[in-house]
């Protein structure tokens, strides 16, 4: 006889599949406060172990479309340039991805936030672009307010896109720094066009295979008298770079 059936979502997001698969219970009204805390364990996993429910959760597949080749940049004023509001900073912002739109000569993929809370305390922004859309010295060209750092958007294997997304999203609105009706964080609608919907099917087994050469990885699990859910997200190995490695190597 053949056992229960998973139920499966996975989501792909250029390098990038997070996938889970639950055994899942169902809640009755005659549950004890006990079977409802056990089952919710398995009908409400961890916020960082899900395929897309959370802010966190669609800024991180957003920016895996980006793959291996997107830059991560942080856009800084000088004194002279320095908005006084966020309404200001975000002016400044529409002006400069106008900027950008008439440098390249066409639309282009990217992610951006505002930011005012940490640090020195002052307005500055987060950029995520491809690098073949644009190269470092081009934007601190056509940056004309202030300063500007760059860093890739993978920092190499064990990195995820996750850090970036949580890192971008880490400043909650106040109402005076950054209004309680504005989202910080915005992209393209071409990304949006881009992300595949997510697979949803059902499984005999609740096996997640990850390929032996993932650049990175992770999993979780929990399983009790009701059911079970197992989730397991990795970014696949860049093999052009590895060529590309391995030629250099060759010489």
């Amino acid at each position: 006889m053949s056992g229960p059936l998973w139920y499966c979502t996975r989501q792909r997001a250029g390098p990038l599949v997070k996938e889970c698969r639950a055994l899942r219970p169902r809640l009755s009204a005659s549950d004890s406060l006990y079977e409802r805390a056990e089952k919710n364990k398995i009908l409400r996993p961890p916020r960082d172990s899900s395929v897309c429910r959370t802010r966190v959760d669609r800024l991180e597949v957003m920016l895996a479309l980006f793959g291996y080749a997107g830059s991560f940049y942080t856009l800084t004023f000088k004194d002279e340039f320095l908005p006084a509001s966020f309404h200001e900073t975000e002016n400044v912002w529409r002006a400069f991805l106008r900027k950008l739109k008439q440098w390249l000569g066409r639309p282009f993929d990217y992610v951006y936030n505002i930011e005012g809370k940490h640090g020195d305390h002052r307005y500055h922004l987060h950029l995520v672009v491809r690098d073949g859309d644009f190269a470092p010295a081009e934007l601190q060209y056509l940056w004309s307010r202030g300063w500007v750092d760059d860093e890739p958007l993978l920092r190499g294997p064990g990195d995820s896109f996750r850090r970036t997304a949580r890192y971008m999203l880490k400043e909650s609105t106040d109402g005076v720094v950054i209004p309680t009706n504005k989202r910080v964080c915005r992209w393209s609608r071409s990304l949006n066009r881009a992300l595949p919907e997510p697979e949803r099917f059902e499984a005999r087994n609740g096996v997640i295979r990850i390929p032996r050469d993932a650049m990175s990885r992770g999993e979780y699990q929990t399983e009790n008298a009701f059911g079970a859910y197992r989730y397991a997200w990795y970014i696949k190995a860049n093999k052009k770079q590895e060529r590309e490695e391995k030629r250099i190597d060759e010489g």
